[in-house]
């Protein structure tokens, strides 16, 4: 995907909010860089913590953290993807973090449009509608959080990998095992019986419990 469509996946979301005018959308729009990523790639973590605004126009990442292990080497979980057409933002981008350290990656080939972070303070001066969009972005971000939170509450592993496959549809061909596994809090092994009982459809045994990756 190229700038000039990247542009306009970017903009036909933003004017789904109908807040703002003609010009203050060009205005915003003329504010992002196009980025081009590779797969694996990293976008944000604790060595390369740039102050960015990310909007994924194509492709795919995931957030993941990496939690600090004093007997064995760090532990890594995934928090979540990111979709296409969505923000995307790092805490560990805009403030420091000393427990959980937050990273973001690409999974395929992704095409990004960030917007530097002074940049962006000096566009809610300028266009003073935009704390309102920002605001209900929010709202967006954490409804998708606690889609997120629900997927590893649910009570088994099946239903959980179940409801991950309901939330992610379109784009569960697309993200490698080893990441749906540790997102779901399983192994790799507990995945591919749980993929093989629904295959089967056999029912998912109530006194099974869920392998917990190392």
């Amino acid at each position: 995907m190229n700038n000039l469509e990247s542009k306009k996946r970017l903009s036909q979301f933003l004017e789904s909010f109908h807040l703002l005018s003609t010009e203050e959308l060009a205005i915003f729009l003329r504010a992002f860089k196009y980025q081009q990523t590779k797969r694996n790639q990293p976008i944000t973590s604790c060595v390369d913590s740039k102050p960015r605004l990310y909007f994924v126009a194509d492709g795919l990442l995931r957030h993941f953290s990496t939690m600090p292990n004093t007997t064995q080497q760090d532990s890594t979980i995934d928090r979540g993807f990111v979709l296409p057409s969505t923000f995307c933002l790092s805490a560990a981008s805009f403030q420091p973090t000393k427990v959980t350290i937050i990273h973001s990656e690409t999974i395929k080939r992704t095409t990004l449009l960030y917007l530097d972070r002074c940049l962006l303070d000096q566009l809610f001066v300028q266009i003073p509608v935009l704390s309102l969009l920002f605001r209900q972005l929010m709202e967006l971000y954490f409804f998708e959080m606690e889609h997120l939170n629900l997927i590893l509450h649910m009570g088994n592993c099946q239903m959980r990998y179940e409801y991950y496959c309901l939330h992610f549809a379109a784009h569960i061909k697309q993200v490698p095992d080893k990441y749906i596994a540790q997102f779901l809090n399983i192994s790799p092994s507990e995945l591919s019986r749980i993929r093989s009982r629904m295959a089967k459809g056999k029912p998912f045994k109530a006194n099974a419990s869920p392998s917990f990756v190392d």
